[in-house]
């Protein structure tokens, strides 16, 4: 009987040993969460490099009010990986103090992490002494995360017997409970990561602990770890990305290929990377030297993989400033090395790529096209200007621009102006006061009156150049203002405005305009505002503005500069 019973107790014995969790040392390679409250402290750079050697991320739980002294310290954490978390502003019971004081505990703390690690930061709480209940938690807002597993280090402070403690005590998907303080503490914490890696052990984050196991962490609940999710694949830790470019003329054109599914974020200036750090959608230019960094994160606080570098040493070269006065082009304002080269096509062609000795003469109608490059430099972008057949200079305004000859022809006459600077902004939207100068120019009028008495608007005010264009433009019934008494000089013209104020200035001319024909040829006509119907369709039959390539007049769209030139210069036909 004393052998049945024997065997009985045996049986039990080993039936309970199975159901519970094994020791580090029987089991595979398992996650552990390893984490540090109550800092920072001076200890803790240490902690910082043994973990750096050790390709270990853990999670610190920090005291608000001792962040400021260790700003720096803080930062690193961030940026090497770690986890960085909340432990209450000023160490107090978040289940003895109001509600009110609980949620201004985490709040502050929450408060001084943003300013390190970027407002968005995603932040964990650990409550002091592991005090917590459904009031606090609410309160709180937040993932509250407790311990599994604690070598009591405020008991043990030699640093083999903590080591010990860890590696006899520790179990799969355990949160180890440490405090930084001492350096027993940080010296047998960093030996018993040695020896569990060794057995095949993995430390990672609070987070990543969650991930890869298949959990959740919710806020307003909290976690003591030690918990495993049945037939979950683990997914490994986050792979980081890979940067490479390619060089084009003038820039360089930067991929980042990473793990499928896993956002990028990179800064491409060698700043450190937080979650407000740019987002990865697609290539992107830069422009030598600079520092790329990236890296592929769940979560840029604790779900991250390591941040990768490309250092780009080699100068991309300064785009030549191209100058023409007097006939004379001048290309200068490159590095000293780099050289440049140009060509000249139209009136003056230069017959193929020359390399830049000196001034160069040239001939209305050149257009000039000039890169940088040389030894130890990328090629520059290239600067064009256009010396237009009617003497005018321009930058941003080439023969191939459908608009080219109409600009040229009213900037000559000085109806249109641009920078001086050879900017013309052809694509830039017409404002009210640009309108109305531009037609007083044209129309080589004067106002009959003073600018003061010949309108009533309240924001035409005497001494803006379009004052007295405006006050013209009212007089002769070409534009008009708003119910509030303003005329919004300002205001983009719509095509559709644009249309109107034309019509306008032709029967001021007396020129009698065509009937006005059926809109509804428009695709949008259903679009044009009563008001002006007629004016678009006087416009229309006049061929003073047209549709686009889909047969849409588009009248709510802004006016250009280019479009607006080249009106002005078909209308010249019928005030001739």
């Amino acid at each position: 009987m004393k052998k049945v019973c024997s065997l009985l107790l045996f049986i039990l014995l080993l039936a309970g040993t199975a159901c519970l969790p094994q020791p580090a040392q029987a089991a595979e390679k398992k996650l552990i969460a390893i984490t540090y409250d109550d800092g920072p402290y001076e200890n803790t750079e240490r902690l910082l490099d043994g973990l750096k050697e050790r390709g270990v991320h853990a999670t610190f739980f920090l005291v608000g009010k001792k962040i400021p002294s260790f700003e720096k310290t803080v930062a690193r954490m961030y940026e090497e990986g770690h986890q960085v978390a909340n432990h209450s502003y000023s160490h107090e019971n978040l289940t003895a103090i109001p509600l009110e004081e609980v949620k201004k505990q985490v709040q502050d703390t929450n408060a001084l992490l943003d300013k390190i690690c970027g407002p968005g930061t995603d932040y964990m709480v650990r409550p002091p002494y592991g005090h917590i209940n459904e009031g606090a938690a609410q309160a709180v807002g937040l993932p509250c995360i407790l311990w599994s597993f604690t070598p009591k280090d405020w008991v043990y402070t030699d640093a083999d017997a903590i080591k010990q403690q860890i590696v006899d005590g520790v179990h799969e998907g355990d949160i180890i409970l440490l405090h930084d303080k001492k350096m027993g503490t940080v010296e047998g914490s960093l030996a018993a990561i040695d020896e569990l890696q060794a057995q095949g052990y993995e430390f990672v984050t609070v987070r990543e602990l969650f991930r890869r196991q298949g959990r959740t962490a919710e806020n307003a609940k909290w976690y003591t770890g030690g918990s495993l999710v049945k037939d979950f694949q683990d997914p490994g830790p986050v792979q980081s990305p890979q940067i490479s470019y390619t060089v084009g003329q003038g820039s360089l054109e930067v991929s980042i290929s990473g793990p499928a599914g896993v956002p990028l974020y990179y800064s491409a200036d060698g700043s450190p990377l937080n979650q407000q750090s740019r987002l990865y959608t697609g290539p992107f230019t830069v422009t030598g030297p600079c520092t790329i960094r990236a890296c592929s994160a769940y979560n840029m606080n604790g779900s991250r993989s390591e941040t990768v570098e490309e250092q780009i040493a080699q100068a991309t070269a300064f785009t030549p400033v191209l100058r023409l006065e007097n006939g004379l082009l001048a290309m200068e304002g490159v590095q000293e090395g780099a050289q440049i080269h140009y060509t000249l096509i139209g009136a003056q062609d230069s017959g193929g790529e020359k390399l830049y000795t000196g001034p160069v003469a040239v001939k209305p109608g050149t257009v000039a096209a000039a890169y940088a490059a040389g030894e130890g430099f990328f090629p520059s972008g290239t600067a064009k200007l256009a010396y237009s057949p009617l003497g005018n200079v321009f930058r941003d305004v080439f023969p191939a621009d459908w608009y080219f000859d109409s600009v040229d022809k009213v900037a000559a006459e000085g109806i249109m102006l641009g920078t001086g600077e050879g900017r013309f902004f052809p694509a830039d939207q017409v404002t009210r006061g640009q309108l109305a100068t531009f037609l007083h120019r044209a129309s080589r009028e004067a106002s009959a009156v003073s600018i003061g008495d010949s309108h009533p608007f309240t924001d035409v005010p005497e001494g803006e150049y379009y004052a007295e264009a405006v006050a013209w433009a009212y007089e002769n019934g070409i534009v008009t203002g708003y119910g509030d008494g303003t005329f919004q000089p300002d205001r983009k013209v719509s095509r559709q405005e644009l249309a109107a104020v034309f019509v306008r200035y032709l029967r001021h001319k007396g020129v009698v305009s065509a009937q006005p024909e059926d809109v509804s040829g428009y695709t949008d006509a259903a679009f044009i505002e009563e008001w002006a119907v007629e004016a678009v369709g006087a416009m229309t039959a006049l061929e003073l503005l047209k549709g686009d390539a889909n047969g849409a007049f588009r009248p709510k769209a802004g006016a250009s500069r280019g479009e607006t030139a080249a009106v002005l210069v078909r209308m010249e036909k019928y005030l001739a």
